[in-house]
């Protein structure tokens, strides 16, 4: 059985901490391509007791040698990265792998399991337990590619004010973006995993009326336990508007997280089982930057510059030519869902 908890000051300190330091390695790296200089020099003249950031730096680069990388949190990346992000959230909570050096694993569950009794007579032979196992494969990892670009006016910024904009530029980059693949219907591809939501059929909204929202919630709940997976501290997930509603509503007895956002559609409500959900990290983050690349700016279907035929992307731009810094951070990651422990219903009527 896996629990949650809410949040504490020092919980929030340590998010916090571990999200400036993220801007200052991408602003470090930054500044350092507008100057041609050495990323950790500009890091140490600017912030010179930040240790973490000074590993992250560390990490982007080619270790000599396994036993001298660098450890630390890669969920943090995406949480530094995404701090809006519902997705992030919920693997936080669920089970976390290392899939470093690791292209699948398998995580088994059980798929059928009547009840046994556990009671027996003195001197009487215990029941032998037996249930039917299948498992849920996490793996292999898909590329997650973040990319941001900022004016050359970045160089004339405090530091400070810099690592800001650069944070600011790549949340806004990446949380919808993550949450719309994460909670997303599609199938497994050779670009990414499947959707949390691939697979599941949409349970039926009530009918409106002042019991809807309860009935609803009740219901996603409903059909988790009925998988046979534990649905304690089990987590909803909708639009904003969803969300409010029900954070509204809801009694301060209620004990399952509601977390917002923008990857859902208005009007649909997902729960998920924190058991059956799994995630996993492979490698260090790369953070890279450029004055001279040429870059298409699409945020929802990008191509390559010149495409089969010689057709050339709209709209492009040369960093060089447009005073540009273009920033990039890569990642690996994967997840996946146990059968049954992810239900959503469309159209609710609240």
């Amino acid at each position: 059985m896996q629990t949650t908890r809410a949040l504490v000051p020092e919980d929030l300190q340590n998010s916090h901490h571990e999200r400036r330091s993220w801007h200052r390695a991408i602003t470090a790296s930054a500044l350092a391509t507008l100057q041609r200089s050495d990323p950790a020099d500009i890091l140490r003249a600017a912030w010179p007791r930040d240790d973490q950031a000074a590993l992250i730096l560390r990490a982007a680069q080619s270790p000599t040698s396994t036993e001298d990388f660098p450890a630390f949190d890669k969920t943090g990346l995406f949480q530094s990265l995404s701090p809006s992000s519902a997705a992030v959230a919920l693997f936080e909570r669920g089970l976390k792998l290392d899939l470093r050096g690791v292209n699948t694993i398998s995580i088994p569950n059980i798929a059928t399991w009547e009840p046994q009794p556990i009671f027996v007579t003195e001197g009487g032979a215990g029941p032998n337990v037996q249930w039917g196992l299948g498992s849920t494969t996490v793996g292999p990892t898909r590329k997650i590619l973040i990319m941001a670009a900022t004016t050359a006016e970045l160089e004339n910024a405090t530091p400070e004010a810099a690592s800001a904009i650069i944070g600011r530029l790549l949340a806004d980059a990446s949380n919808k973006s993550i949450d719309t693949v994460a909670f997303g219907t599609a199938a497994a591809d050779d670009a990414q995993p499947a959707g949390l939501l691939h697979g599941v059929a949409p349970l039926a909204a009530v009918a409106a009326g002042p019991d809807a929202m309860a009935e609803d919630l009740g219901g996603l709940i409903g059909a988790i336990g009925t998988s046979g997976i534990d649905s304690f501290g089990a987590v909803f997930v909708c639009s904003p508007r969803e969300a409010t509603v029900i954070k509204t509503k809801v009694g301060p007895k209620f004990d399952h997280p509601v977390l917002s956002t923008l990857g859902l559609p208005a009007k649909t409500v997902a729960c998920f089982a924190l058991p059956a959900v799994a995630s996993g990290y492979q490698d260090a983050p790369q953070i890279e930057t450029s004055r001279t690349a040429t870059v298409h700016f699409e945020d929802d279907s990008p191509v390559d510059i010149v495409g089969s035929g010689g057709a050339v992307a709209l709209p492009t731009k040369t960093a060089f030519q447009t005073d540009l810094i273009s920033i990039r951070v890569r990642a690996r990651a994967a997840w996946a869902v146990t059968p049954g422990g992810a239900q959503v219903i469309n159209n609710v009527n609240w």
